[in-house]
């Protein structure tokens, strides 16, 4: 089990279960992207201009096969549409509300990914995923 303990500004760990750093107090380490993606240490959140599609921040698992697993992150602030990616695909649900799915025992890419641009930034945070 890993305990998590506070951090230097005095904040415990976002509890990302199978996601590294998914409350990005550590910027973005642990994350892969594709194109744009940063992250505001002071703030703790991921952020994007949303100016393109396909802008993905994610992080590669070998899931359970079968296995049901919940994705979910927070939608702080921004007006493009932002989808979770599961299994390597646009999984169709718009982050904010949690999304369940079943594992594949193949390497894939788990996070989210911008799907419609927005006129403002995207800023999310508290990324998580965990098997149920």
């Amino acid at each position: 089990m890993i305990k998590f303990g506070l951090l230097g500004r005095g904040k415990s760990a976002f509890n990302g279960g199978l996601f590294i750093n998914g409350g990005f107090e550590n910027g973005i380490v642990g994350w892969q992207q594709a194109y744009a993606w940063t992250a505001s240490v002071d703030a703790d959140t991921a952020e994007n201009p949303a100016t393109s599609t396909n802008e993905l921040l994610f992080q590669n698992f070998t899931l359970e096969d079968g296995a049901t697993y919940e994705i979910s992150a927070e939608y702080i602030s921004g007006d493009a549409t932002v989808n979770y990616v599961v299994n390597d695909t646009d999984s169709g649900v718009a982050i904010g509300v949690p999304h369940t799915f079943v594992g594949i025992a193949t390497a894939v890419s788990i996070g989210i990914g911008i799907t419609a641009i927005g006129t403002t930034p995207v800023v999310v945070d508290s990324l998580r995923l965990v098997r149920l």
